[in-house]
Protein backbone atom coordinates (compact mmCIF):
# COMPACT_ATOMS: atom_id res chain seq x y z
CA UNK A 1 0.00 0.00 0.00
CA UNK A 2 1.21 3.01 -0.88
CA UNK A 3 1.33 6.54 0.88
CA UNK A 4 -1.84 8.59 0.18
CA UNK A 5 -2.10 10.89 2.54
CA UNK A 6 -1.22 14.82 1.71
CA UNK A 7 -2.37 17.77 2.56
CA UNK A 8 -5.68 19.36 1.76
CA UNK A 9 -7.11 22.68 2.72
CA UNK A 10 -8.92 22.02 6.78
CA UNK A 11 -5.22 20.45 7.13
CA UNK A 12 -3.58 23.72 5.91
CA UNK A 13 -6.37 25.71 8.17
CA UNK A 14 -5.41 23.46 11.25
CA UNK A 15 -2.16 23.73 10.99
CA UNK A 16 -2.16 27.58 10.66
CA UNK A 17 -4.68 28.35 13.11
CA UNK A 18 -4.07 25.95 16.01
CA UNK A 19 -1.03 23.91 15.75
CA UNK A 20 2.24 26.35 14.37
CA UNK A 21 2.47 28.37 17.14
CA UNK A 22 2.44 25.65 19.27
CA UNK A 23 4.63 22.76 17.87
CA UNK A 24 7.95 23.55 18.91
CA UNK A 25 10.93 23.64 16.11
CA UNK A 26 12.36 20.60 17.06
CA UNK A 27 11.27 17.23 17.70
CA UNK A 28 11.71 13.65 18.49
CA UNK A 29 8.72 11.56 17.50
CA UNK A 30 9.54 8.31 19.50
CA UNK A 31 6.56 6.35 18.51
CA UNK A 32 6.70 5.43 14.48
CA UNK A 33 6.33 2.59 12.44
CA UNK A 34 8.00 1.57 8.86
CA UNK A 35 6.97 -0.99 6.45
CA UNK A 36 8.42 -2.72 3.69
CA UNK A 37 6.73 -5.51 1.67
CA UNK A 38 10.19 -7.39 0.94
CA UNK A 39 9.44 -8.77 4.53
CA UNK A 40 5.60 -9.56 4.43
CA UNK A 41 6.65 -12.71 4.63
CA UNK A 42 2.83 -14.82 5.47
CA UNK A 43 1.42 -12.33 6.61
CA UNK A 44 -1.75 -12.91 4.93
CA UNK A 45 -3.64 -9.15 5.74
CA UNK A 46 -2.98 -7.67 2.41
CA UNK A 47 -5.54 -4.73 2.90
CA UNK A 48 -4.56 -3.73 6.40
CA UNK A 49 -3.50 0.03 6.59
CA UNK A 50 -0.15 -1.04 8.27
CA UNK A 51 1.34 -2.31 5.34
CA UNK A 52 1.94 1.29 4.19
CA UNK A 53 4.96 1.43 2.38
CA UNK A 54 7.21 3.46 4.77
CA UNK A 55 11.15 3.41 4.71
CA UNK A 56 13.33 6.65 6.57
CA UNK A 57 12.96 8.81 3.44
CA UNK A 58 8.93 8.00 3.79
CA UNK A 59 8.80 8.80 7.08
CA UNK A 60 10.68 12.22 6.71
CA UNK A 61 9.01 13.70 3.71
CA UNK A 62 5.92 12.90 5.99
CA UNK A 63 6.60 14.38 8.77
CA UNK A 64 8.19 17.54 6.93
CA UNK A 65 4.90 18.08 5.17
CA UNK A 66 2.91 17.81 7.78
CA UNK A 67 5.17 19.56 10.88
CA UNK A 68 6.66 22.34 8.48
CA UNK A 69 9.44 23.73 9.09
CA UNK A 70 10.66 21.80 11.87
CA UNK A 71 13.40 19.76 12.82
CA UNK A 72 12.87 15.94 13.09
CA UNK A 73 13.74 12.57 14.52
CA UNK A 74 12.90 9.61 15.90
CA UNK A 75 12.13 6.16 17.75
CA UNK A 76 11.67 3.64 14.29
CA UNK A 77 10.02 0.34 14.99
CA UNK A 78 9.02 -2.18 12.78
CA UNK A 79 5.04 -3.25 12.22
CA UNK A 80 3.96 -5.85 14.24
CA UNK A 81 1.94 -7.87 12.34
CA UNK A 82 1.95 -11.67 12.25
CA UNK A 83 3.47 -14.22 10.26
CA UNK A 84 6.25 -11.47 8.62
CA UNK A 85 9.95 -12.35 8.27
CA UNK A 86 10.70 -10.61 11.90
CA UNK A 87 14.23 -10.97 11.74
CA UNK A 88 15.24 -9.37 8.25
CA UNK A 89 12.49 -6.74 8.95
CA UNK A 90 14.57 -5.81 12.54
CA UNK A 91 17.84 -5.84 10.54
CA UNK A 92 16.14 -3.58 7.84
CA UNK A 93 14.49 -1.18 10.12
CA UNK A 94 18.10 -0.78 11.95
CA UNK A 95 19.39 0.24 8.92
CA UNK A 96 17.04 3.28 7.83
CA UNK A 97 17.60 3.84 11.71
CA UNK A 98 21.59 4.16 11.00
CA UNK A 99 21.08 6.92 8.52
CA UNK A 100 20.15 9.63 11.01
CA UNK A 101 22.66 10.05 13.76
CA UNK A 102 19.77 11.48 16.30
CA UNK A 103 17.32 8.64 15.64
CA UNK A 104 17.19 5.43 17.27
CA UNK A 105 16.12 1.69 16.34
CA UNK A 106 13.14 -0.47 18.04
CA UNK A 107 12.88 -4.02 17.37
CA UNK A 108 9.28 -6.25 17.33
CA UNK A 109 9.80 -8.64 19.56
CA UNK A 110 7.78 -11.98 19.88
CA UNK A 111 7.24 -14.22 22.25
CA UNK A 112 8.79 -17.73 20.54
CA UNK A 113 12.15 -15.41 20.25
CA UNK A 114 14.51 -17.18 22.50
CA UNK A 115 16.68 -14.60 25.05
CA UNK A 116 19.97 -15.95 22.87
CA UNK A 117 18.73 -14.25 19.35
CA UNK A 118 17.01 -11.04 21.24
CA UNK A 119 20.28 -10.72 23.02
CA UNK A 120 22.11 -11.33 19.15
CA UNK A 121 19.79 -9.45 17.76
CA UNK A 122 20.42 -6.28 20.15
CA UNK A 123 23.78 -6.30 19.64
CA UNK A 124 24.51 -6.70 16.06
CA UNK A 125 21.61 -4.20 15.23
CA UNK A 126 22.28 -1.95 17.79
CA UNK A 127 18.28 -1.54 18.83
CA UNK A 128 17.86 0.52 21.73
CA UNK A 129 14.48 -0.71 22.38
CA UNK A 130 11.88 -3.85 22.30
CA UNK A 131 8.42 -4.03 21.16
CA UNK A 132 6.46 -6.58 21.94
CA UNK A 133 2.83 -6.52 21.12
CA UNK A 134 -0.17 -8.17 21.92
CA UNK A 135 -0.90 -9.58 18.73
CA UNK A 136 1.31 -12.06 19.07
CA UNK A 137 0.01 -13.61 22.06
CA UNK A 138 -2.66 -16.89 21.98
CA UNK A 139 -5.52 -14.04 23.13
CA UNK A 140 -4.83 -10.99 21.85
CA UNK A 141 -7.36 -9.21 24.29
CA UNK A 142 -6.96 -11.07 27.76
CA UNK A 143 -3.49 -11.64 27.47
CA UNK A 144 -1.00 -10.31 30.55
CA UNK A 145 2.08 -8.73 29.69
CA UNK A 146 4.27 -11.77 30.29
CA UNK A 147 2.19 -13.62 27.29
CA UNK A 148 3.58 -11.54 24.82
CA UNK A 149 6.57 -10.29 26.77
CA UNK A 150 7.93 -13.45 28.49
CA UNK A 151 10.55 -12.58 32.04
CA UNK A 152 13.41 -14.29 30.19
CA UNK A 153 13.10 -12.03 27.74
CA UNK A 154 12.89 -9.02 30.48
CA UNK A 155 16.02 -10.25 31.54
CA UNK A 156 17.72 -9.55 29.09
CA UNK A 157 16.25 -6.06 28.21
CA UNK A 158 17.42 -5.81 32.41
CA UNK A 159 20.95 -6.75 31.40
CA UNK A 160 21.16 -4.31 28.79
CA UNK A 161 19.77 -1.84 30.55
CA UNK A 162 17.24 -0.97 27.14
CA UNK A 163 14.11 0.46 26.64
CA UNK A 164 10.33 -1.70 26.32
CA UNK A 165 7.29 0.18 24.40
CA UNK A 166 4.33 -1.64 25.48
CA UNK A 167 1.19 -1.64 24.39
CA UNK A 168 -1.05 -2.50 27.59
CA UNK A 169 -3.81 -5.57 26.84
CA UNK A 170 -7.11 -6.12 28.22
CA UNK A 171 -10.34 -4.18 27.81
CA UNK A 172 -9.71 -2.04 30.63
CA UNK A 173 -5.99 -1.41 29.70
CA UNK A 174 -4.18 0.21 32.24
CA UNK A 175 -7.40 0.33 34.86
CA UNK A 176 -7.24 -3.22 35.36
CA UNK A 177 -5.88 -4.83 38.57
CA UNK A 178 -3.98 -7.51 37.24
CA UNK A 179 -2.02 -5.22 34.59
CA UNK A 180 -1.04 -2.59 37.52
CA UNK A 181 0.03 -5.76 39.83
CA UNK A 182 2.22 -7.39 37.07
CA UNK A 183 3.84 -3.81 35.76
CA UNK A 184 4.04 -2.84 39.53
CA UNK A 185 6.17 -6.28 40.00
CA UNK A 186 7.85 -6.02 36.92
CA UNK A 187 9.33 -2.44 37.37
CA UNK A 188 10.69 -3.65 40.73
CA UNK A 189 11.95 -6.78 39.46
CA UNK A 190 13.78 -5.39 37.14
CA UNK A 191 14.98 -1.91 37.94
CA UNK A 192 17.38 -1.08 34.23
CA UNK A 193 14.34 -1.57 32.11
CA UNK A 194 12.93 1.44 30.79
CA UNK A 195 8.79 1.20 29.86
CA UNK A 196 7.68 2.86 27.67
CA UNK A 197 4.15 2.99 28.00
CA UNK A 198 2.43 4.17 24.46
CA UNK A 199 -0.83 5.76 23.92
CA UNK A 200 -0.29 7.77 27.03
CA UNK A 201 -0.58 4.32 28.63
CA UNK A 202 -3.04 2.94 26.28
CA UNK A 203 -5.75 5.47 27.63
CA UNK A 204 -7.54 6.24 24.30
CA UNK A 205 -10.49 6.27 26.76
CA UNK A 206 -9.65 8.49 29.80
CA UNK A 207 -11.37 6.67 32.08
CA UNK A 208 -8.44 3.78 31.88
CA UNK A 209 -5.77 6.70 33.19
CA UNK A 210 -8.33 8.24 35.69
CA UNK A 211 -8.35 4.65 37.38
CA UNK A 212 -4.34 4.33 36.96
CA UNK A 213 -2.81 7.43 36.98
CA UNK A 214 -2.39 7.94 40.98
CA UNK A 215 -1.05 4.29 40.99
CA UNK A 216 1.53 4.84 37.86
CA UNK A 217 2.80 8.68 39.14
CA UNK A 218 4.22 6.62 41.89
CA UNK A 219 6.09 3.45 39.62
CA UNK A 220 9.66 3.50 39.25
CA UNK A 221 11.12 3.89 35.41
CA UNK A 222 8.22 4.27 33.42
CA UNK A 223 7.55 7.00 30.67
CA UNK A 224 4.79 7.88 27.91
CA UNK A 225 4.46 8.67 25.09
CA UNK A 226 1.21 10.63 23.27
CA UNK A 227 0.91 9.06 20.28
CA UNK A 228 -2.48 8.80 18.83
CA UNK A 229 -4.75 9.58 21.57
CA UNK A 230 -7.30 11.88 20.76
CA UNK A 231 -8.85 12.47 24.11
CA UNK A 232 -8.70 15.71 25.57
CA UNK A 233 -9.19 14.43 29.51
CA UNK A 234 -6.46 11.71 29.06
CA UNK A 235 -3.77 14.56 28.40
CA UNK A 236 -5.22 16.59 30.90
CA UNK A 237 -4.80 13.93 33.50
CA UNK A 238 -1.18 13.04 32.39
CA UNK A 239 -0.18 16.96 32.58
CA UNK A 240 -1.41 17.44 35.87
CA UNK A 241 -0.49 14.04 37.63
CA UNK A 242 2.38 12.89 35.76
CA UNK A 243 6.01 14.36 36.21
CA UNK A 244 6.11 15.79 32.66
CA UNK A 245 10.17 14.73 32.12
CA UNK A 246 8.55 11.39 32.05
CA UNK A 247 6.24 12.22 29.06
CA UNK A 248 7.32 12.09 24.95
CA UNK A 249 5.64 13.28 22.01
CA UNK A 250 4.52 10.15 19.49
CA UNK A 251 2.98 10.03 16.59
CA UNK A 252 2.15 6.53 15.32
CA UNK A 253 3.26 8.25 12.21
CA UNK A 254 2.63 7.42 9.04
CA UNK A 255 -0.08 4.52 9.06
CA UNK A 256 -2.44 5.54 11.92
CA UNK A 257 -1.35 8.78 12.86
CA UNK A 258 -1.87 9.78 9.15
CA UNK A 259 -5.20 8.36 9.14
CA UNK A 260 -8.02 11.15 8.29
CA UNK A 261 -10.32 10.79 11.06
CA UNK A 262 -10.21 10.82 15.21
CA UNK A 263 -10.36 8.44 17.60
CA UNK A 264 -13.39 8.93 19.54
CA UNK A 265 -14.17 7.57 22.87
CA UNK A 266 -17.40 6.67 23.99
CA UNK A 267 -18.36 4.66 27.29
CA UNK A 268 -15.51 2.00 28.24
CA UNK A 269 -14.56 2.18 24.52
CA UNK A 270 -12.72 3.80 21.84
CA UNK A 271 -12.45 3.50 18.18
CA UNK A 272 -11.85 4.80 14.92
CA UNK A 273 -14.25 7.17 13.52
CA UNK A 274 -13.52 7.97 9.56
CA UNK A 275 -15.91 11.22 9.75
CA UNK A 276 -18.87 11.98 7.98
CA UNK A 277 -18.71 14.19 4.41
CA UNK A 278 -22.37 14.04 3.91
CA UNK A 279 -23.21 16.86 6.69
CA UNK A 280 -24.36 19.85 5.33
CA UNK A 281 -24.67 22.04 8.21
CA UNK A 282 -20.25 22.18 8.30
CA UNK A 283 -17.28 21.69 7.05
CA UNK A 284 -17.35 17.70 7.23
CA UNK A 285 -13.76 17.14 5.97
CA UNK A 286 -11.84 15.08 8.28
CA UNK A 287 -7.94 15.78 8.95
CA UNK A 288 -5.57 13.14 10.04
CA UNK A 289 -5.52 11.85 13.53
CA UNK A 290 -2.04 13.07 14.38
CA UNK A 291 -3.46 16.83 14.01
CA UNK A 292 -6.54 15.76 16.60
CA UNK A 293 -3.73 14.46 18.71
CA UNK A 294 -1.80 18.09 18.67
CA UNK A 295 -4.77 19.82 19.29
CA UNK A 296 -6.00 17.59 22.43
CA UNK A 297 -2.17 18.58 23.31
CA UNK A 298 -2.40 22.16 23.10
CA UNK A 299 -5.92 22.69 24.82
CA UNK A 300 -4.53 20.73 27.52
CA UNK A 301 -1.49 22.90 27.61
CA UNK A 302 -3.10 26.10 27.49
CA UNK A 303 -5.74 24.87 30.34
CA UNK A 304 -2.86 24.01 32.77
CA UNK A 305 -0.84 26.95 31.47
CA UNK A 306 2.25 24.69 30.97
CA UNK A 307 5.68 27.01 30.36
CA UNK A 308 7.05 27.10 26.57
CA UNK A 309 9.77 25.16 28.07
CA UNK A 310 7.66 22.35 29.43
CA UNK A 311 6.15 21.83 25.95
CA UNK A 312 9.85 22.54 24.46
CA UNK A 313 10.25 19.28 26.83
CA UNK A 314 7.75 17.18 25.63
CA UNK A 315 8.27 17.58 21.78
CA UNK A 316 11.93 17.65 22.50
CA UNK A 317 14.24 17.41 25.68
CA UNK A 318 12.74 13.94 27.53
CA UNK A 319 13.69 11.91 24.76
CA UNK A 320 17.00 13.29 23.59
CA UNK A 321 17.79 12.64 27.27
CA UNK A 322 15.88 9.35 27.40
CA UNK A 323 17.81 8.14 24.44
CA UNK A 324 21.00 9.46 25.81
CA UNK A 325 20.29 6.75 29.03
CA UNK A 326 20.04 3.87 27.05
CA UNK A 327 22.87 1.67 27.72
CA UNK A 328 23.34 -0.47 24.49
Amino acid sequence: MKMQNILIPIDIRIWKEELDQFVPNKIIDVHTHLWNERFAGKNEDTDSILRMEAGFGNLRKFSETIFPGREIHYLLMGTPLAGIDFEEHNRWVADEASIDPLSIAGMILTPQMTPESVSSMLKSKNAKVLKPYRVFADDPVNCRIKDYLPEPIMEVADHYGIAIMLHISMKDGIADPVNQADLKSYTRKYPNIKWILAHCARSFNSFMLEKSIHFLKNLPNIWYDTSAVNDLYSHLLLLKYEDKRRIMFGSDNIAAGGMRGKYISYGFAWEGYRGNPGLSHCQAEATMVIYEQLRCQKQASEILELTKSEINAIFYDNALTFFQSLNI
